[in-house]
């Protein structure tokens, strides 16, 4: 008890020190501040943006101001690492939540899909912006990530802007006066390989031949003036699509290019960036958040009021022992179900329409709908084990952590009990969240991945995604009972790690194939958005191992698998609906 204390003790300062390292780099170290914004559209629908104001911003000495777009259903702060570097070069920065993300509500007529002027709400932070008398009003830029590039441009067709920054290829009509413009893309992304032949293609792009005036832009080279707005250079790098977002050598891309071309106010070099320690920041929230719910969880199952939860270890395991053949057989068997089902499933779930029930946009759903496929096959694959080998191995529903007494009778409140152990743990996660963001100003994100509080809208949504979810993370957990490590402490440590490894490996091999494939050449499938599916794995296995690790644990506290399946499908839905890179919520 006392060394679970101690090790919730040193997660929370962990959490502590990583928020205010985060905040540290968001302030550049004191000399510029963030505010959150919650602004009303015409139509009385919530805004919300998050501002970057450099401290020599003043009404005596306006800033040129750049609006900061994420890419497709990301929440504001994924776009931090850009918001952060142009704020440190004296640029007033509004990070946006476009329509339908973070906190945002979904007004149908500023989507794009709905209203041929639709700016995504753009136009809205954007006359706030214009409005500040710390900001020069002559000089607002914009530029985005992915769709956010798309949406940028969509605001320069409804508001006088003076840049326009785009990293991936789109049409639109054409702007009926001069801005500058930059296209930095990415050589091996996928989003654009998916649709061209060879990244070349770019040069010759139509639209983007018509911005620049010419049959072929030449990479690198400078089109027109920055002084006059009719500035235009296309900047390839040898990087894929999602590191548009934090690489380095696109950051520098991007604030050189932004500085040159709207003047910045304190002129930086390219490769002075400070972002890495933001990442670092974040990195130890998540170490200390996960820390804490496991020293946590452990605290309460041996507190008085959860210790009845605490059941005898099962007579026999009905596993196959570690090591030996079958172990190995059932486990490849194991690893390569979610495989085999990945690329069918998320088909399916992409021509899934937005609904009442699944409010969220075809990428999620295309994770609910694989998974829904994987817990049918996981199904089967239980069911013929217990009767072909768990059986005869002495198996019973206490084996597989499905009883809910140490006697033969069934116990409703065990699994009541069960629920409300989990609903306090992830309400204890949620509220460290809730505090990061109310005190840091910024959610917990790393690359694409992110966590964040939702509002009323993601609150009502949540409880279908964790219906959806449950089967297949019940069925994960379950199966989990066929890999014997043993009941010693090495044993119940093994199962808890390499247990949740062995059952995901088929997955980091399939990402690992894709990402090597993608950065040497191209991707090798793209079939109903695999490519995106895919890459988006970074952020799901992750979560999925975390959760997975932790439920493990908690059945080998309690002997029973309800607490963890309970929490770890809570936290996956949560992740799926609150952000992490998917979660857009469509009226």
């Amino acid at each position: 008890m006392k060394r679970r204390s101690i090790i919730l003790a040193i997660a929370l300062v962990i959490i502590l020190l990583g928020g205010i390292l985060s905040v540290a780099v968001d302030n550049d170290f004191g000399r510029m501040h963030t505010q959150r914004l919650y602004l009303v559209n015409d139509n009385g629908y919530t805004v919300t943006a998050n501002l970057f104001i450099p401290n020599a911003a003043t009404a005596e000495a306006p800033a040129p101001a750049f609006i900061v777009v994420p890419g497709g259903d990301c929440p504001s702060d994924i776009g931090s690492p850009w918001a952060t570097e142009l704020a440190r070069r004296g640029f007033v920065v509004a990070l946006v939540d476009y329509s339908g993300c973070g906190d945002t509500e979904a007004d149908p007529s500023s989507q794009y899909w709905t209203n041929p002027d639709g700016a995504m709400e753009l136009d809205t932070v954007y006359d706030f912006v214009e409005s500040l008398d710390f900001v020069d009003s002559d000089n607002i830029g914009v530029g985005g990530h992915s769709m956010g590039s798309l949406y940028s441009y969509r605001l320069s067709l409804v508001r006088p802007v003076s840049m326009v920054v785009s990293d991936v290829r789109f049409n639109d009509a054409p702007a009926e006066y001069d801005f500058n413009f930059v296209q930095i893309s990415a050589t091996h992304d996928e989003g654009l390989l998916a649709r061209l032949s060879t990244f070349d293609e770019m040069y010759t792009d139509p639209f983007l031949c018509g911005i620049f005036g010419t049959e072929q832009i030449v990479p690198n080279q400078l089109y027109g003036s920055w002084e006059n707005r009719t500035g235009r250079i296309f900047i390839p790098l040898n990087q894929t699509h999602q590191d548009d977002m934090i690489s380095g050598q696109f950051l520098k891309a991007l604030t050189e290019s932004v500085s040159t071309a709207m003047g910045a106010p304190n002129p930086l070099p390219g490769d002075d960036l400070v972002y890495g320690w933001k990442v670092v920041a974040h990195i130890l929230m998540i170490i200390g958040l996960v820390g804490a719910l496991f020293a946590l969880g452990g605290l309460l199952v041996d507190s008085r009021l959860f210790e009845s939860l605490k059941l005898k270890a099962p007579e026999h395991s009905g596993g196959l022992k570690a090591g030996t053949k079958g172990f190995w057989i059932a486990a490849v068997i194991l690893t390569l179900i979610p495989v085999a089902l990945f690329f069918p499933g998320t088909a399916v779930g992409n021509a899934m329409a937005s609904n009442a029930l699944f409010q969220l946009g075809t990428t999620p759903n295309g994770y609910v709908v694989w998974m829904l496929f994987s817990a049918c096959a996981l199904l089967v694959y239980l069911l013929v084990y217990h009767f072909a080998v768990g059986k005869k191995l002495g198996a019973t529903a206490k084996s597989y952590g499905l009883a809910t007494s140490d006697g033969e009778g069934f116990r409703f409140g065990h699994i009541l009990k069960s629920a409300i152990l989990a609903l306090a743990l992830f309400l204890f996660a949620y509220g460290v969240l809730l505090m990061i963001f109310r005190h840091a100003n910024t959610d917990i994100h790393v690359w694409t991945n992110s966590l964040r509080p939702f509002n009323a809208a993601r609150s009502q949504t949540m409880p279908w995604y964790f219906l959806a979810i449950l089967p297949y993370f019940a069925l994960f957990q379950l199966c989990g009972s066929v890999l014997d490590f043993g009941d010693d402490r090495k044993g119940k440590v093994k199962s808890i790690v390499l247990g949740t490894l062995i059952c995901l490996a088929g997955m980091i091999l399939l990402l690992a194939f894709h990402e090597i494939t993608l950065r040497t050449n191209r991707p090798f499938y793209t079939g109903h958005f695999a490519h995106f599916y895919l890459d988006l794995l970074t952020n799901l296995l992750p979560q999925f191992a975390i959760a997975s690790a932790l439920a493990s644990y908690l059945r080998k506290k309690t002997n029973s698998v309800y607490v963890g399946v309970f929490l770890g499908t809570a936290m996956l839905a949560f992740g799926m609906v609150s952000t992490n890179s998917l979660a857009m919520i469509i009226s």
